[in-house]
């Protein structure tokens, strides 16, 4: 076991009446009533245990005031806990050395996620942007696209109705054409053949001997 080290009668003091903050006189106090290295965040703890272990050792120290303890001298004469006591005080202060660095490895990492998320924020805002415009431009295209398709429309619509038109006007020649035939036909019907019609004089035959024209037409007594 180490010797005991003299130390300030009011860093005593300090060190058993719990001080709100541990000035570096109490810190090495502590570290070598627990031989560990304490430093400001663990010192209450530190001091916690060696408190346990002096008041069990005077207890009425417990009872004293800080002045009457400050009283007893200047300066006090002290030796680190004893084995087992010191082994507990190690292993607790191990034990808050742990789950320190444990939590200190769990802060940079949450912070780390945060950067991340706020960079892929960053991104996700930036592809926003540039997404944009190309959604104003397909918007703009759906609309050239119906303006055209209704066009489109209107064309075919008038195409039909031309090719309607072109269909009755079809229909109504070959009609026209039929009844003219048809005219003509019972024209060439009609007509007597040799000239009888309406009277006039046959003509043809076989020409005469002494005229050479057929037949006169004009011999007749009745001309």
């Amino acid at each position: 076991m180490a010797e005991a080290k003299i130390f300030p009668m009011n860093t005593f003091v300090s060190c058993i009446k719990g001080a709100t903050a541990a000035d570096a006189s109490t810190i090495e106090l502590l570290s070598f009533l627990t031989q560990n290295d304490v430093d400001a965040e663990f010192a209450p703890i530190a001091a916690a245990l060696s408190k346990a272990w002096i008041y069990e050792q005077e207890p009425q120290l417990a009872k004293a005031a800080a002045g009457d303890i400050s009283a007893l001298g200047e300066k006090v004469a002290i030796k680190p806990l004893p084995d087992a006591a010191l082994a507990q005080a190690q292993a607790i202060m191990t034990q808050m050395g742990e789950l320190r660095a444990a939590n200190a490895a769990l802060s940079a990492q949450v912070e780390k996620l945060t950067a991340d998320a706020a960079a892929k924020g960053d991104e996700v805002k930036a592809l926003k942007a540039k997404l944009k415009p190309l959604e104003e431009q397909a918007a703009q295209g759906d609309v050239k696209l119906q303006v055209s398709n209704t066009k489109m429309d209107e064309h075919i619509k008038k195409l039909e109705q031309l090719m309607e038109e072109v269909a009755k006007v079809k229909a109504q020649g070959v009609v026209v054409a039929g009844v003219a035939g048809g005219a003509a036909a019972g024209a060439d019907a009609g007509a007597p053949a040799g000239g009888d019609a309406a009277g006039a004089p046959a003509v043809g035959g076989e020409p005469e001997a002494d005229f050479g024209l057929g037949s006169n037409p004009f011999a007749d007594a009745n001309w």
